[in-house]
């Protein structure tokens, strides 16, 4: 949202912040501000810039973001961490799915040489370090194989054109092989998906200002699922009986139709027969699944480490979790700062498991 003219009070004065917000205030106010950036980008691109805010500009209109650099110190830690965090929860079936970006799979819509990694030797050396370590710990971690169904020829589009998500369609296609991992009997259990939206454009083009290209939004749902369900934002005092939250559909970011953004904790009730409890632990990628694994779990957990406030041992206390799943975007996965110290609240001093391939 655009920042909005700040109120002058004399604390606000003195510690300085009224001047700091006024001027965030005139950068976003700042008059024909889309345009100006909107012809920025077009001499750029004319200039043959593949680059222009930290968007690349690849092939059929689509946009890529940078791609995050991963620090090896910091990927052991977290990994570790995780291997921990479902060593002590050893009661509950634990799964870690981690989606490439689509500077990997739509590799051939890349701009000629930009500089990206290979995010299927990441993604491999996560699952090996989560399988190696975990067999040293003694937790039950099934790693999820997200590239290969998404690698496969499918006949819709995987990623926004102009944004960082991946489909819903994408997200339907891999929530079998997770579904799978976490051995949840989807027979009998089919989805509809709805078009909601063909005016979306994300943040890449906002980013670019490129505003001519537009993208389509679906959400999808268990159409067979007659039972009830509350989604609860606790720190928000909110109560919901619906994922998706039309209203955000004639707002600046369009994808917040799903689940209405992205919160630090949601827990979600079913009146479903079959008696687990989902721990699901996550970045935005997450929220157009969330509806797709409601008829297996009586009760889900949502958390996101970067906007949490509480103490997540108290979860931990409250329920008695049957199944844990982390469910990242590459990118996120490596930048998020706040997912060792979400998960090692309440974790007994133990000596790290060793990530070293040597060992």
């Amino acid at each position: 949202m655009l920042r909005q003219l700040p109120t002058a009070t004399w604390g606000t004065i003195t510690d300085g912040s009224y001047m700091r917000d006024l001027e965030t205030y005139l950068t976003d106010q700042f008059p024909y501000r889309d345009q100006l950036v909107a012809k920025k980008t077009l001499i750029d691109m004319m200039t043959g810039k593949q680059r222009i805010n930290g968007v690349y500009l690849g092939s059929d209109s689509y946009l890529f973001d940078g791609q995050s650099k991963a620090d090896e110190d910091d990927l052991s830690n977290k990994l570790n961490s995780i291997v921990r965090f479902c060593t002590y929860e050893e009661n509950a079936k634990c799964c870690v799915a981690i989606v490439p970006n689509a500077t990997y799979v739509l590799a051939d819509k890349r701009p000629y040489g930009a500089p990206f990694d290979d995010q299927g030797k990441r993604l491999q050396q996560i699952n090996e370090i989560l399988i190696r370590s975990s067999s040293q710990s003694g937790a039950v971690i099934s790693p999820v194989d997200c590239a290969a169904p998404l690698m496969k020829e499918l006949d819709f589009q995987k990623y926004y054109r102009t944004d960082h998500h991946w489909t819903t369609r994408s997200a339907y296609e891999v929530f079998g092989t997770i579904a799978s991992a976490l051995s949840l009997d989807t027979s009998g259990v089919n989805y509809e998906f709805a078009t909601v939206s063909d005016s979306f454009q994300g943040t890449l083009a906002s980013s670019s200002g490129l505003h001519h290209i537009k993208d389509s939004i679906e959400i999808c749902w268990p159409k067979d699922f007659s039972g009830k369900y509350v989604i609860e934002y606790e720190a928000e005092q909110v109560k919901r009986t619906s994922f998706f939250v039309s209203e955000k559909l004639s707002g600046k970011n369009q994808y917040e139709v799903f689940m209405g953004g992205n919160f630090g904790k949601i827990i979600i009730s079913s009146d479903t027969t079959r008696k687990k409890n989902l721990l699901l632990i996550k970045d935005s990628y997450a929220n157009c699944v969330i509806p797709m694994l409601v008829p297996y779990f009586s009760k889900i957990v949502v958390i996101d480490p970067r906007y949490l406030n509480d103490d997540l041992s108290d979860v931990i206390q409250d329920y008695s979790f049957t199944h844990i799943l982390f469910l990242y975007n590459l990118n996120t996965f490596l930048d998020d700062t706040s997912l060792v110290d979400a998960i090692s609240i309440r974790l007994p001093s133990a000596e790290a498991v060793s990530n070293d391939p040597a060992d």
